[in-house]
This record gives structure tokens, C-alpha cells and sequence, in this order.
């Protein structure tokens, strides 16, 4: 009976981490690939640098200050990334570590990184 018990938590743990995988690619595809979704566009001066994707937005992180980490949060949440957005809404000091360790922690999920 106790072997019955363990393949099944066994199967319940393989079905679990499965279920997360399918998340993370969906999650890294709407955040390396948004379809049908907007830039943030980093106005600065006469300048503007459109940001199309976690990538783009992660090789420009010098150019955004603290005060733009509410607006980041924002994009990112439109993008599908709510976990991100909540960590830089609570610590939007932290927003380039944040972001960066998101990028480093999504892109074996995105074939094309």
C-alpha cells in the first residue's frame, strides 16, 4: 500500500513541475515575443528608445531611474508578468536586479535567447 501511496506522489510532483514548465514557456513567449502588444517607449529628450520585449528592456536598463520602476511594473504586468510587477511595486530600488534575474530565469524557456 505505502508503494501505491509514493508512485502517486511521485506522479502528482511530475504532473506539478510539467504544469509549471508549460507556465514559464507560455510566460517567457509573451515576455522575449509579445504579440499584439505595445512598446514602452523610454522618452528621454528628443529621444526615444522603444522597448518591444524583455531583452530590449534588459540591455537598456541604465537608461530607467527608480522613479520610472512603477511604470516598468506596469508593462510588464501587461505583458503577463505579474509576479515581476509585484516584486518591483514592493522594492522598486531593486527593480534592475529584479528584471535582470526575470531575464536570466526565463531564457532557457525561449528558444531564440
Amino acid at each position: 500500500m505505502r508503494h501505491y501511496h509514493e508512485e502517486e506522489e511521485v506522479k502528482r510532483i511530475i504532473r506539478r513541475i510539467k504544469e509549471e514548465r508549460e507556465e514559464l514557456n507560455k510566460l517567457s513567449s509573451s515576455l522575449f515575443e509579445p504579440v499584439g502588444k505595445n512598446p514602452y517607449y523610454l522618452n528621454r529628450g528628443s529621444d526615444s528608445i522603444a522597448i518591444r520585449n524583455l531583452m530590449e528592456l534588459r540591455d537598456n536598463l541604465d537608461a530607467f531611474t527608480t522613479e520610472e520602476a512603477h511604470w516598468l511594473a506596469s508593462w510588464l504586468e501587461y505583458l503577463g508578468d505579474n509576479k515581476s510587477a509585484a516584486r518591483i511595486r514592493a522594492m522598486p530600488e531593486k527593480f534592475k536586479e529584479i528584471i535582470t534575474e526575470r531575464y536570466e530565469a526565463l531564457k532557457e524557456f525561449y528558444p531564440r535567447t
